[in-house]
């Protein structure tokens, strides 16, 4: 197998799943009677042996099977392309255009197995709807956190010191309390900081008021004057114009369209009023669960290559697959819970600490739009810049 570097440009944009350990499959056995049967250039029969085995990878991914795309032919990659073009309905304007894609498609492949393979927890990754993206045209439409609002926050740091002495279960979740609302996806608009923001409000207005009210991330995306709209913005931000506007309105009276429009903002239609958005203390781990457990949801930043194929398990990439570094933050979600996997390996107990996090992305990418991620070690920078909002 070959192993590829992790290659990225670094410039800043804008329950529980399967979670068994996960298994290595080779495809060469998946093509090895099939593929010498298959005419090059030609199209495979939609029902043939092969595509039908072709569209059975995406269920394996999700079933907790890491697939070795290295061992496929180009013959079979191109049925694999033909096979994930009919799956998401993809249409390519030329066959220039359609080469283009399978190319990066290809390339995709390989970071996958990279991925797979330098993997220290049990997270699977491999093909979804983006798989004919870049990594850089998927930051500019998905991932637009704009850190660099961060110097002129003006937020306060809650660091309560009777954090330390909260009696937090190993395990909580908020969904399960109904605090948290169904998985949306934020579409071709980089309003992630907004779907962050509004996911960490609904939790805390139905904590409040015993009522799971579905909030408008639009309002955000056009109004809020530190953001930039589809094109990036900040939580901190967000929270902080919700209290000077005077509220936040549901999603039925201003709903999301995914693009940006003018404020169209009416105080009288507003139902959550904000007090004042805290920042907790960043790369404290134990007192985020506490803060969660005790008060609601909260936002966090992270690094999204995490994120960027995910398909299921506890993520727990290298350093170099997921960076802690602040300034490579570029996707707000929202951490929903917590909780330890426990597994037996070789005949000894091993327990897993995670975040739940809820995306933004629909419920077809991630873990059904969840995001499992590690917790204890500041995996892909989620300590960074924890923050929730305090309600009126």
């Amino acid at each position: 197998m070959h192993l590829v570097a992790f290659g990225r440009n670094t410039s800043n944009c804008s329950i529980f799943g399967n979670m068994h350990r996960p298994v290595i499959l080779s495809l060469a056995s998946f093509f090895l009677l099939v593929l010498p049967f298959t005419k090059k250039g030609t199209s495979l029969p939609k029902n043939s042996k092969l595509n039908v085995l072709l569209r059975k990878l995406p269920k394996l991914e999700k079933n907790g099977k890491r697939v070795h795309y290295g061992s496929l032919s180009l013959e079979a990659t191109r049925s694999l392309f033909e096979s994930f073009a009919d799956q998401y309905g993809k249409s390519y304007v030329s066959r220039a255009h359609k080469e283009k894609r399978f190319e990066i498609f290809r390339e995709n492949l390989k970071q996958y197995d990279a991925k797979n393979a330098a993997e220290k927890g049990s997270a699977v990754y491999g093909i979804d709807k983006f798989s004919d993206w870049t990594y850089e045209e998927f930051k500019q439409k998905m991932a637009r956190l704009n850190v660099k609002a961060l110097k002129e926050g003006v937020s306060e740091t809650y660091d309560d010191p009777s954090l330390e002495n909260v009696r937090a279960p190993k395990n909580f979740d908020w969904r399960e309390k109904g605090a948290v609302t169904p998985i949306k996806a934020q579409g071709s608009c980089g309003s992630c900081w907004a779907f962050s923001t509004v996911a960490n409000l609904e939790g805390l207005y139905q904590i409040k008021y015993k009522t799971l009210e579905t909030f408008s991330e639009q309002q955000l995306v056009d109004c809020d004057p530190k953001s930039d709209g589809c094109k990036g913005g900040f939580m901190e931000d967000a929270v902080n114009y919700i209290k000077d506007a005077g509220g936040l309105q549901l999603n039925a009276t201003y709903p999301y369209v995914a693009r940006d429009q003018t404020c169209r903002f009416d105080k009288n239609l507003a139902v959550l009023k904000v007090k004042k958005n805290v920042m907790l203390p960043p790369r404290k781990e134990k007192k985020m669960a506490a803060y969660l457990f005790k008060n609601g949801p909260i936002s966090i930043a992270l690094d999204s290559f995490g994120m960027w194929g995910y398909r299921g398990g506890i993520a727990h990439p290298s350093e170099s697959g997921c960076s802690k570094d602040l300034k490579l933050a570029d996707h707000g979600i929202a951490f929903v819970g917590y909780g330890v996997q426990v597994d037996k390996v070789q005949g000894k107990v091993k327990r897993t600490p995670f975040w739940i996090g809820k995306n933004s992305w629909g419920t077809q990418l991630c873990d059904k739009g969840y995001f499992y991620v590690y917790r204890g070690d500041n995996t892909c920078g989620v300590a960074n810049l924890p923050s929730s909002a305090v309600l009126l």
